[in-house]
């Protein structure tokens, strides 16, 4: 029987004429991973109550998180087994590894930067990869709040890495630790806190705003500040079909609804992410930031070049152009 969580779409009717309640309502059925905690959440929750009052009731929203299990919500959202999903890219990093390119170490280190880089550029390198391979619409996109890396005992310097098992939420971070000596596990999504619990893994790489959400102040006492990974995104994309089947009135309020949550969202990550990490401390966690010269030692050449490296080839076997989309990102 499939269980749904709490988040559910209302019917709010306020704001259009009385002919276009008249009409039947429009539902559609978004799927979503429950990164509790998470400034993805917290973004995500109220979406469903505001389209419903901008369209004065005509599409109403329903978020589910396990009608269709998380990495395979794309694939979901392109067969029409789902309507949408709030869709996490790492997810794409075996397919559609060109979107992840905010995961390459040192070439986009600052939120605030990539906000102002979406409209000139990477919004539409996005939307293409959902248009092209999963048949979708992007209406929205964010990312996670400030990353960090939750670990059995203190890490200093990147000599502390060396030898460690690590789960990581991309195949960029984990090309990295390999070059560094730690050896990248995977642990399913539901399962890090007891893996790191008995020792499956002595680190486990998430946002500041997930680890409190799921308790790891109870497992463990440290977490750092790497800037691995610093730009996590997802993408609320609709199935093409879906998304043309809306009357055509429609289209621009969602649109224009979903921009304001995506503007706040990102107004909101600086807050956001400060307020998660003081709470991590405030739960008795020993928070260490890495200084300068070990995020050097981090990102040395010879480690960074091969991360960039191993994403071009699986870019260029995907069928897109890595190397030039970062020489654009760099021109910006």
């Amino acid at each position: 029987m499939v269980t749904r969580r709490g988040l559910l779409g209302s019917t709010i009717a306020a704001g259009l004429a009385a002919p276009a309640l008249a009409q039947a309502p429009i539902r559609w059925n978004i799927g979503f991973v429950n990164a509790t905690g998470s400034s993805y959440v917290e973004t995500l929750r109220p979406s469903a109550g505001r389209i419903a009052q901008a369209t004065g009731g005509r599409l109403t929203i329903e978020l589910y998180d396990t009608l269709v299990a998380g990495p395979e919500q794309p694939a979901a959202v392109r067969d029409g087994r789902l309507d949408g999903s709030f869709a996490v890219s790492p997810w794409l990093s075996a397919e559609a590894p060109y979107i992840n390119f905010g995961h390459l170490p040192g070439l986009i280190t600052d939120v605030a930067r990539y906000q102002r880089m979406l409209d000139p550029l990477l919004r539409d390198e996005m939307a293409k990869v959902w248009r092209d391979r999963y048949r979708s619409v992007q209406l929205a996109t964010g990312v996670f709040e400030d990353q960090c890396i939750i670990s059995r005992a203190p890490l200093r310097t990147v000599a502390d890495f060396a030898g460690k098992k690590v789960r990581v939420h991309n195949t960029e971070a984990g090309a990295l630790m390999q070059k560094i000596g730690a050896a990248p596990t995977p642990v399913p999504f539901g399962e890090i806190v007891p893996a790191l619990q008995r020792g499956i893994v002595d680190l486990v790489m998430t946002s500041v705003g997930t680890a409190g959400g799921f308790g790891f102040h109870n497992v463990t006492r440290d977490f750092s500040t790497w800037r691995i990974g610093t730009i996590v995104p997802w993408s609320l994309v609709v199935n093409a079909q879906v998304w043309g089947r809306l009357p055509e009135a429609l289209k621009p309020v969602v649109q224009a609804e979903f921009r304001k949550i995506e503007d706040e969202h990102f107004a909101n990550h600086a807050p956001f992410s400060a307020a998660a990490i003081q709470r991590l401390v405030a739960s008795g966690m020993n928070h260490y930031v890495a200084p300068e010269a070990e995020l050097a030692k981090m990102f040395a050449p010879a480690n960074v070049e091969a991360v960039f490296e191993n994403w071009y080839q699986r870019c260029e076997r995907a069928g897109n152009d890595g190397r030039a989309l970062v020489r654009r990102i760099q021109a910006l």
